[in-house]
């Protein structure tokens, strides 16, 4: 598309003015002054920019420029409140109404809006599931709704969030005079889908500026983590600041681990640490000229450093859009910039399971239900729910956020409450090297008896041993591994109450609707596999992704084009051994050939390659342990209840003709994912 010339701009004055005044700016960057002509013109507008772009201008300037409240739809807390906090820096009226915030804090807010006190009002889609909200937007008005990482409304986007699918809903009542949608990643599928869901009649689109040049693209075959870890180091010592994205918090606090020892100025970030210690490490990073962020993808929305010399991803991400969002974070200086996937087809079998984790089985969702509906209200956080129904945290997490979608539960708002300490007899021979933790066993041995369980609150021993809330929480820790003294800690989630009490065979989820969404998630996994394993330009790869056209064949910005400028890595040492890592040596060949057949009329019934079933390594675990119930299904590597729901019946009745015909079991070692029997 031809970028129109200022003149040719309605608005354009009135924008350049705006643009000085209000945020001391000079010129435009690429493509900005088009959509805030658009959007101050009134015009409904979907603007596709590639990460720090400056999509943010787009609906800021014109909240100055309008004489209403602008409505800002973002999907991340921490998000909005950077934004807020860099624009109440500028002195621009702006503030976020969140679960974040305690009722007084909403309640003063809601009357601020209500007094017209504010241009721009950040908000979660959950949001406007609160009727007052939308009573009090009503009287109000809005002159512009932004809805920000506008991916998120379509299931075919990398990171679907279900309130965003009701914002079409929302603007039917709102009737706001313009509407723009902004993200940073959206195949044309995803556009079409934020079209269609925000009820947009014949909308402006702007997709453009996919393509960053100075980025050199790369994948680099790794046989494992410490090849990964050589990498990464050889990285930093090239000089600039970098990320190393993780898939897991396991993955990065190794990886983080790893790279201190050799010297590396990282940083740790990760959604499971404190939120004091996130900002510190945020700060930290952002401030320092050669700092590493070692993290999962909860690092980066509203990052804006101009000087990242480098993305690594040490395992391969979900989806092309996460992964060319994630990259596009560095180099924006417009200064020569690497991305560097290290890639194991090991990591893409992680990635399945974190798939298969986030969409439950019926089992699973089925367990979680019995135990929410037996309560008033449940308040023991999602750990002890994952204990009691023999799942992990994270299928739980998932099963409730679609229990949420599907409105069967409600959650209340973070719990308060005390830890439980308990000294035991260690406590008088334990002599600890950190000072802090000294001080903090000093001062419990002081007024604790031995062996007595005793409540308190992080303050009191604060404030006793002059150490600040996360040093003795971390003190603790240290404590707690030296077996001085026992810890329980506090309730801090949120209460979960069941809305209705049938059975969940009577509930009516939609579980078609879950395992559909699975089934796209994997064929983007597949995508970004395909993008790993390509022959041909990188950069025409993920261009051709986002639907560009009339791609040059060679862009000599990648290892496919112009050779790969990572260094050798050093070889690395391995115990000998005459089988492959995960596969047996020994099978049944029958069943193996068997399997690979129902494999092959399967995928091609439901149009996913093969191995989106069962990879190879695991089809030939089935062959060999022959499994006959779903203990011993779920004992080969690469299954899981998913997997045993949809596909155990059909595997068991080749297994038990493979036994049959006089082929024995072979013993193998058990799936890493040890879960609780439970009734099937």
């Amino acid at each position: 598309m031809r970028r129109m010339q200022p003149q040719d701009l309605p608005h354009f004055t009135e924008a350049q003015e705006g643009l000085v005044r209000h945020f001391g700016l000079s010129e435009f960057r690429p493509g900005q002054a088009e959509v805030i002509s658009s959007v101050l013109s009134g015009r409904n507008t979907v603007v596709v920019m590639p990460t720090g772009a400056g999509k943010s201008l787009c609906y800021q300037l014109p909240a100055m420029l309008l004489p209403g409240v602008t409505l800002v739809v973002s999907p991340l807390i921490a998000l909005m409140k950077d934004q807020v906090e860099q624009l109440s820096a500028r002195g621009i009226p702006a503030t976020f109404i969140n679960s974040s915030l305690t009722d007084l804090e909403r309640a003063e807010r809601m009357k601020r809006l209500r007094t017209r006190e504010y241009k721009l009002v950040y908000v979660a889609p959950e949001r406007f599931r609160s009727p007052s909200f939308l009573d009090a937007l009503g009287e109000v008005g809005v002159d512009l709704l932004a809805v920000d990482e506008a991916h998120c409304i379509s299931q075919w986007g990398h990171d679907f969030r279900p309130d965003y699918a009701q914002l079409g809903q929302v603007r039917k009542r709102l009737r706001p005079p313009r509407t723009v949608a902004l993200t940073a990643t959206a195949t044309p599928e995803v556009r079409e889908d934020i079209v269609r869901v925000l009820l947009m009649k014949e909308p402006q689109v702007f997709a453009q500026g996919f393509d960053r040049p100075n980025l050199f693209l790369e994948v680099m075959s790794v046989s494992g983590d410490e090849e990964k870890r050589q990498a990464c180091t050889q990285l930093a010592a090239q000089g600039g600041s970098g990320i190393i994205y993780c898939a897991t918090r396991k993955a990065s606090e190794g990886m983080h681990a790893a790279l201190q020892e050799r010297g590396v100025n990282a940083v740790l970030y990760h959604a499971g640490m404190e939120d004091e210690a996130r900002r510190r490490a945020q700060e930290e990073f952002m401030a320092a000229k050669e700092a590493v962020a070692v993290a999962t993808n909860a690092f980066g929305m509203g990052i804006d450093k101009p000087d990242i010399r480098f993305v690594a991803h040490a395992n391969i991400p979900k989806a092309v859009e996460a992964y060319y969002q994630e990259v596009g974070r560095a180099g924006r200086d417009g200064k020569p910039a690497t991305a560097v996937l290290l890639f194991n087809h090991a990591d893409v079998y992680t990635q399945e399971r974190l798939i298969e984790g986030n969409h439950p089985s019926e089992v699973v969702l089925g367990d979680i239900w019995n135990a929410l509906r037996t309560v008033p209200e449940f308040n023991k956080g999602v750990g002890v729910l994952a204990g009691m129904v023999g799942a992990s945290e994270f299928e739980v997490s998932a099963a409730l956020r679609i229990f949420e979608r599907e409105r069967k539960i409600e959650r209340g708002g973070r719990g308060e409450g005390e830890y439980g300490l308990t000294l035991t007899e260690k406590a008088l021979a334990t002599h600890p090297h950190a000072e802090d933790a000294r001080k903090l066993l000093q001062s419990l041995m002081a007024v604790f008896p031995i062996g007595r369980s005793n409540n308190t609150e992080l303050q009191p021993l604060a404030r006793r041993t002059g150490l600040g809330e996360e040093e003795v929480r971390h003190a603790l820790g240290l404590l707690e591994k030296a077996g001085a003294v026992r810890v329980r800690k506090p309730f801090a989630g949120r209460t979960i109450r069941a809305l209705e009490q049938v059975p969940f065979r009577e509930l009516g989820v939609d579980l078609n609707r879950v395992r559909e969404q699975e089934r796209r998630a994997l064929l983007q996994l597949k995508q970004m596999t395909d993008y790993a394993y390509t022959r041909r330009c990188r950069r025409a790869f993920i261009l051709g992704y986002f639907g560009q056209q009339d791609l040059e064949p060679n862009c000599g910005h990648c290892d496919v084009c112009s050779g790969s400028r990572m260094p050798r890595l050093a070889p690395v040492t391995r115990p000998s051994s005459s089988a492959t890592p995960g596969k047996p040596e020994h099978y049944s060949e029958l069943a193996a050939t068997e399997l690979r057949r129902w494999r092959k009329a399967l995928a091609k019934d439901l149009e996913v390659p093969p191995f989106i079933i069962f990879n190879d390594a695991t089809l030939l675990g089935l062959a060999a342990a022959l499994p006959t119930d779903r203990d011993s299904f779920l004992a080969v590597k690469g299954t899981g209840e998913s997997r045993w729901e949809r596909f155990g019946p059909k595997v068991v009745e080749i297994c038990l003709m493979a036994r049959a015909a006089g082929h024995e079991p072979v013993a193998i070692a058990e799936s890493p994912r040890p879960r609780r029997s439970r009734k099937t």
